[in-house]
């Protein structure tokens, strides 16, 4: 059941940033190759997309405060139920035949489950946004149409930063 409800909520955002890497590499490569004979400094932007960096820095300190919530629920989840402190962590696990023990072990798989899909979920979301400032770069080096950065950092604004506005709680949801 937990498995299930991770996976729902991990899977709109898995490999969507390795896609938008690869099509970064791709204008890159585009870039590189059609501009041989042209300097590669960076211009200044005039488009939309000037905004973008400051965009992403206040969405990151959202993202850093959402995982300061579900760390925290997290902390106290194991606080509450004992789980730095029990007998049964000292037990090998084919001996923690307890209802205690069972208790402790399934409490620990949550809280491990939901550790992890917290790390992998922030991990993507802050790597996500560094593609977001080389989109902004590769425009700036003229390797992309004007507000191509503004245009792909919009569609995560509609998509998927409205889901990261809820994240901590949502993670820590998954603890009950």
């Amino acid at each position: 059941m937990l498995s299930s409800k991770i996976k729902a909520f991990l899977e709109p955002e898995a490999g969507l940033n390795a896609e938008i890497r690869a099509g970064l590499a791709r204008l890159e490569q585009t870039c590189t190759f059609t501009n041989k004979s042209k300097p590669s400094t960076p211009g200044p932007l005039f488009s939309k997309s000037a905004s973008v960096p400051k965009e992403v820095a206040a969405a990151r300190a959202l993202a850093n405060e959402q995982q300061a919530i579900a760390d925290k629920a997290i902390a106290e989840f194991r606080t509450s139920h004992a789980l730095n402190m029990s007998a049964c962590a000292a037990l090998p696990s084919l001996l923690r035949v307890s209802e205690q023990c069972t208790r402790y072990q399934t409490d620990t798989a949550t809280a491990q489950a939901v550790a992890q899909a917290s790390q992998q979920y922030f991990s993507e979301t802050l790597a996500r946004f560094k593609s977001y400032e080389d989109a902004v770069d590769l425009e700036a080096k003229g390797c992309t149409r004007p507000d191509f950065a503004h245009k792909l950092w919009a569609a995560e604004q509609v998509h998927i930063v409205p889901k990261l506005k809820t994240s901590g709680q949502q993670l820590s949801d998954l603890l009950k």
